[in-house]
């Protein structure tokens, strides 16, 4: 009976191993961050927010497609206000490189609100009145590849949403339009372009092997790519240390951030998003970059 027990268990585990394989569960996935949209539009009541909830419903869309691995908003705003770069905006090759090498992404993602507005048009008849308000969203969106600074997809998409409103004599029963109301009407627009980025993420180049130190305890380093990155026990990483950031004169913006190999970690044990290592050599400290040698 025993024996019959431990064949049930392995079965079952080859079959869970071969399901996951089939998903593609251990093949790794090109890492983005999405960056704030600008603001284009002549809609300034919301101001940067507007650009924000733009970036919201792109960060949800990528994820839920399952064909990237997304930054964490939070994460990749610190980032930025750390190296003195702005929250949105366009994006050079030289910040995307910047901001590729601080996160360990291949793929930035940012664009523009180039129109939005909100209309009302309403009427009645003695007691009874109607309102239809209609918000309007043209989207242009941009992924650009870290190391290259090139445009690798560009997309523009539109969409238009209606709310209706009713008045009787004094009182009025219309849905409110506010913030929320954005994520509303971009979200259709987000949908087309997202698809076409998904489209286009086979031939998009997986991790190549860079990340960064999560912690450090003694002698034991855990850096935030695993298996599902390309990594395997055994491999060699070289670790750098971010320097100082070099200010172009003449715009202001960074051109580049130095950096200093500080040490060599190998991988000891790898789970699926982060990895085990111990040092080789050097000192290791949390937030130093690591790339395969």
């Amino acid at each position: 009976m025993r024996l019959t027990k431990r064949s049930i268990s392995l079965a079952l585990a080859c079959l869970l191993l071969l399901a996951f394989s089939s998903s593609g569960f251990s093949q790794a996935k090109p890492r983005v961050a999405v960056i704030d949209f600008e603001n284009k539009s002549t809609w300034y009541w919301w101001g940067e927010r507007l650009g924000e909830a733009a970036a919201d419903v792109f960060v949800t869309e990528l994820f839920q497609s399952g064909k990237f691995s997304v930054i964490e908003r939070e994460k990749l705003n610190a980032v930025l206000a750390e190296q003195g770069l702005g929250a949105s905006g366009a994006v050079t090759p030289q910040t995307a490189a910047q901001i590729g090498r601080l996160l360990g992404v291949q793929y930035i993602l940012t664009g523009s609100v180039t129109q939005f507005s909100i209309s009302d048009v309403g009427g009645g008849f003695r007691s009874l009145g109607a309102e239809i308000t209609t918000g309007k969203v043209v989207l242009d969106a941009r992924l650009v590849n870290t190391t290259t600074g090139e445009i690798v997809v560009a997309e523009e998409a539109e969409n238009n949403k209606r709310m209706v409103g009713a008045r009787f004599r004094s009182a009025r029963f219309k849905q409110s339009y506010d913030y929320g109301l954005a994520h509303e009407v971009m979200h259709p627009a987000v949908v087309k372009i997202t698809e076409k980025i998904v489209e286009s993420a086979s031939g998009l180049a997986a991790p190549a092997g860079q990340g960064m130190v999560a912690d450090v305890s003694d002698s034991e380093v855990i850096i935030n790519i695993g298996a599902n990155h390309g990594v395997k026990v055994g491999e060699i990483f070289y670790v750098f240390r971010k320097g100082k950031t070099v200010i172009d004169p003449a715009t202001g913006q960074p051109l580049v951030t130095k950096e200093k190999q500080v040490g060599e970690i190998i991988v000891t044990e790898v789970e699926a998003t982060y990895s085990t290592c111990s040092i080789k050599s050097g000192e290791v400290k949390a937030e130093d970059i690591v790339r395969k040698k």
